[in-house]
């Protein structure tokens, strides 16, 4: 298993891909997203770099203005997970 900083990496990096994919399919810019969500766009735009580790709340905000429940959102970042974890084998 991979040490907690790895995963933990991972996590974020998969959560802000997953995020921008979404935005994308949806056909939002990164502003229009931050403002449906009530989030800054800078933290946005670092949140799919996977530079930010938002807090619950805000990937709540972030999930609501993508028009997901949260928990799609996260079962969406575990399928990149689990993808980003058979590439590295």
């Amino acid at each position: 298993m991979a040490n907690k900083r790895t995963v933990h990496e991972t996590l974020y990096v998969c959560l802000g891909k997953t995020i921008a994919r979404r935005r994308k399919q949806l056909k939002l810019s990164q502003q229009d997203l931050a403002e449906l969500s009530g989030v800054n766009r800078a933290f946005l735009s670092n949140v799919e770099q996977g530079k930010r580790n938002p807090s619950i709340g805000a990937v709540a905000s972030i999930a609501q203005g993508l028009s997901m429940r949260i928990s799609r959102l996260l079962v969406k970042c575990d399928e990149c997970i689990k993808d980003s974890e058979e590439e590295a084998s």
